[in-house]
């Protein structure tokens, strides 16, 4: 959780496919939260995925 961009979207997917699983979409739900819980501890280049000394 080292970085806003990603952790955002993350919740957000995450807040989505609850929502689709409360319609009754359970595929969608699911895989929304798996993508979801994926980007909050995904890096992003400009922020954290950079080698230390090169930012």
């Amino acid at each position: 959780m080292r970085n806003p961009k990603t952790t955002l979207t993350g919740i957000a997917g995450i807040l989505g496919g609850i929502a689709s699983i409360i319609h009754g979409d359970l595929v969608t739900g699911v895989t929304a939260i798996v993508t979801g819980i994926g980007l909050i501890f995904a890096k992003d280049y400009n922020v954290t995925g950079l080698p230390p000394g090169k930012q």
